[in-house]
């Protein structure tokens, strides 16, 4: 089936060039659902737009205020210089091309410009990995960082962040559009259109794909054990990712049915008195509810006083921890 058009003009060649290079490399991995044109001459995209129906235009101010008719379904502005054209839809020209990428492909969802997007037949292709531990203040989410930044070098990965007060925004210095909650929503369009979504919403850092968490506490508490596992099941159905790693709370309905799900549960243990008292008491609840085979599945985790951390989630791929994680990796997963 033909793909839709998506035309690009910029009179500067470099950044033309920079963003054909980036959307070549989206289409050859994960099947970017546009096919693209990218002109740096004005009148030879006007050309193009009379002769071809452009689904998505996204076109730099400065060339966009030299004509009042450009012909395609959508348009999208490529801010220069503060805020661009009243009553269209915009995005700031000098960021990361992921950014502008999210921002073209939540648009093309929101708008219905792209058909339903072709799903994975078989279930069971990507590895759920539970990171959990009844024990606060563990080290739980840097490790989890650690674990999906040093799988993402070979494998596509997806982190979730599953906690009440994540403070991801704050520790990545990054403002988030959307969050895991509009995830869940866009659940019950039903359109066929949830990868495109997805792809609207997702955060790189270093290699590792995310959803920002969810910035309510009680929007999180809200989200029922049927959504989340039909969240997990749409994911999966995208055939966008091999693993999956779950950054667990007892924020969450269905905690315990989700590890069901997991193929791995990493729990970090402590030593002291209290620490201990708390795993004790979550195994033996474990035992309580006929759930042994998240035990079973489990593999406890005793992270040593490190010296020194990386500075920021975006270097954990480096240090004591990385080192640590990197054997779990080959020991659990057999990757070398």
């Amino acid at each position: 089936m033909k793909k839709n058009i998506l035309a690009v003009c910029d009179r500067e060649q470099e950044f033309a060039c920079h963003l054909t290079d980036y959307l070549s490399l989206l289409m050859a991995k994960d099947g970017f659902p546009f096919e693209v044109q990218v002109f740096t001459s004005p009148d030879k995209l006007k050309q193009f737009c009379k002769d071809s129906r452009v689904s998505f235009l996204l076109i730099t101010e400065s060339v966009y205020r030299l004509e009042t008719d450009w012909e395609a379904d959508q348009i999208l502005i490529l801010e220069e210089c503060g805020e661009g054209p009243p009553g269209l839809d915009t995005v700031n020209k000098y960021q990361s091309m992921d950014n502008i990428v999210r921002r073209i492909m939540e648009i093309a969802a929101d708008r219905g410009i792209l058909p339903p997007a072709t799903r994975s037949q078989r279930l069971g292709n990507v590895q759920l990995i539970g990171i959990y531990t009844p024990v606060r203040r563990c080290l739980q989410t840097t490790f989890s960082f650690t674990l999906g930044q040093l799988l993402a070098r070979r494998h596509k990965v997806l982190y979730l962040n599953f906690e009440s007060y994540s403070g991801l925004a704050r520790m990545l210095q990054r403002e988030f559009r959307t969050d895991l909650s509009d995830l869940i929503y866009f659940l019950h369009n039903g359109d066929g259109r949830f990868p495109y979504r997805l792809e609207g919403m997702v955060q790189k850092v270093n290699g590792l794909d995310f959803i920002p968490p969810v910035f309510s506490c009680m929007d999180l508490q809200r989200v029922e054990k049927e959504e989340w596992l039909q969240l997990f099941e749409e994911l999966e159905l995208t055939g966008r990712y091999e693993y999956i790693l779950l950054d667990l709370s007892e924020a969450i309905q269905g905690l315990f049915d989700i590890l069901k799900l997991c193929t791995r549960v990493y729990t970090i243990t402590r030593d002291d008195g209290f620490a201990a008292a708390k795993q004790e008491q979550y195994e033996e609840l474990l035992r309580c509810l006929d759930c042994e085979e998240i035990l079973e599945k489990t593999r406890k985790c005793r992270l040593p006083l490190f010296r020194q951390l990386p500075a920021g989630l975006e270097n954990m791929t480096r240090g004591e921890l990385a080192v640590l994680v990197q054997e779990l990796i080959r020991e659990d997963w057999k990757e070398e």
